[in-house]
């Protein structure tokens, strides 16, 4: 019975192990793809529609102003 235990234990920290290094080779090919896929001097702009704004209606109002010289 123990043998058993130990052997679970064993395959769950290799299990752990190799997920830990396929998530990072995981990510480093999302990363390194983006970059790959773009020319030289080409500019990417992600915007989040869903964002809401960090302004609240009753944050105040906008003033403007002029500068005097």
């Amino acid at each position: 019975m123990r043998d058993i235990v130990w052997t679970v234990i064993l395959v769950w920290v290799v299990w752990k192990i190799y997920d830990a290094f396929s998530s990072k080779a995981k990510i480093q090919n999302a990363t390194s793809g983006n970059s790959q896929n773009r020319r030289e001097g080409e500019v990417k702009i992600d915007k989040n529609v869903n964002s809401k704004s960090r302004f609240n209606s009753n944050d105040g109002e906008y003033v403007d102003y002029e500068e005097i010289k």
